[in-house]
């Protein structure tokens, strides 16, 4: 049987790999939505969301004329501006 020794450096080198394919395997399991899906699942009008691109809210990918959202885009920008409800209630 033989035994080989890895470096120190071989260890970060495969450990950095592995996180470079995990990234790439989340980007490619990454949902795409057309600006209607899109509108509709952040709940606005496509006119609005236009506006969300034209002033940089919301990031956007541009194939021909046809639009792509990042689902994970828009749930980043629906968390920017979650505002939380505090509830101010005396337990007397």
């Amino acid at each position: 049987m033989d035994f080989k020794l890895i470096s120190a450096k071989d260890i970060k080198n495969l450990r950095k790999d592995i996180k470079n394919l995990q990234k790439t395997n989340a980007e490619l399991q990454e949902k795409w939505l057309s600006s209607e899906d899109a509108a509709k699942f952040l709940g606005v009008s496509k006119r609005t969301l236009q506006r969300y691109r034209e002033s940089g809210k919301i990031p956007y990918s541009k194939d021909s004329r046809m639009i792509w959202h990042k689902q994970s885009d828009l749930v980043k920008y629906l968390n920017k501006n979650y505002c939380s409800i505090i509830s101010n209630t005396n337990d007397d």
